[in-house]
């Protein structure tokens, strides 16, 4: 990439009006930058001065497209990065605040105490984050900010944030249940939150053992093993740990209806820490198996063990 294309680009710039002509030349002139195997100093302050003027006039769509693209580029003009970090649509801003390594910790320190959730929200997701944001992102974020930070592992805490999260984690099931699987705590912060547990665990457990399918389970194991001619412990451990696709031949087999497959796979859920499930596919695949196809395969399943 020479400078005589950006300055060339900057030449058509300045005959184009429109803003989806701007959008369009900002989409190439992006395109020039990221095209560069190699850029110097002085090429990279003039694509940031280019970026920046047509960005302002390229509307939202346009300084959204250019966010992210840039957002991943570690070597981006440092101005319009920060520029579109502080953009007041949030769509635009978030692309660069969850992702760019341009901007410091001291560049997102300053942006999250000066805007909104949105931002602070983008920000809370990155996969490193310096003490001096945390400390703004706990102080001033909402439930979903704080949840983030206490649930992101690259998300540094000082003795001061660790406290405040403590705090605000009585009144929250999933910032304690964050918190209980750090172990970069401070020691008695470390020892609150070990000492109150994870309540997300234990709402897990207690929903599995009030679903319709824990009284079944002693039941639903022996008659699978009856018919595929496996021992109990394995098919335990089928219907539990492994492969969904095994759990849907299992309950076809068996002639379950369709509402206790769907209480099976949320019992399974639960017990394995899952607050939720999708289920329609897996809905879809057993209702679409034939129940003699489905006990085919059971039996089968003894053949291939005891090939194994």
């Amino acid at each position: 990439m020479t400078e005589t294309a950006a300055i060339d680009a900057l030449m058509l710039l300045a005959q184009e009006g429109s803003s989806d002509k701007r959008r369009e030349l900002l989409h190439a002139v992006t395109d020039l930058f990221l095209a560069s195997e190699t850029v110097t100093a002085s090429q990279s302050a003039l694509f940031d001065d280019v970026m920046t003027q047509v960005a302002s006039e390229a509307g939202v769509e346009g300084r959204r497209d250019l966010a992210e693209r840039i957002a991943p580029v570690g070597h981006a003009p440092r101005g319009i990065v920060n520029n579109l970090a502080r953009d007041e649509d949030v769509s635009v801003a978030s692309p660069v605040l969850k992702q760019s390594t341009v901007l410091t910790n001291e560049d997102l320190a300053e942006i999250a105490e000066n805007h909104g959730d949105g931002h602070m929200e983008a920000m809370s997701e990155r996969q490193s984050i310096g003490s001096i944001v945390t400390d703004v992102l706990i102080r001033r974020g909402n439930h979903a900010v704080l949840r983030n930070v206490s649930g992101n592992k690259g998300a540094e805490l000082s003795e001061n944030g660790a406290r405040t999260l403590s705090e605000r984690a009585l009144d929250d099931h999933e910032i304690q249940s964050n918190l209980y699987k750090r172990q970069d705590l401070p020691e008695a912060v470390q020892k609150e939150v070990q000492k109150r547990g994870d309540p997300m665990t234990d709402a897990l457990h207690k929903q599995a053992l009030a679903n319709p399918v824990h009284q079944m389970m002693p039941q639903i194991v022996e008659d699978f093993a009856h018919l595929s001619g496996l021992d109990s412990a394995r098919v335990r451990k089928m219907i539990l740990n492994e492969r969904l696709d095994l759990l849907v031949i299992i309950c076809k087999a068996l002639e379950m209806d369709e509402i206790v497959f769907e209480d099976m796979l949320r019992y399974r859920a639960a017990l394995s820490g899952k607050a939720n499930i999708e289920t329609t596919e897996l809905v879809e695949q057993f209702n679409m198996l034939p129940v003699n196809a489905a006990q085919r395969m059971a039996r089968f399943l003894k053949v291939r063990q005891s090939a194994a």
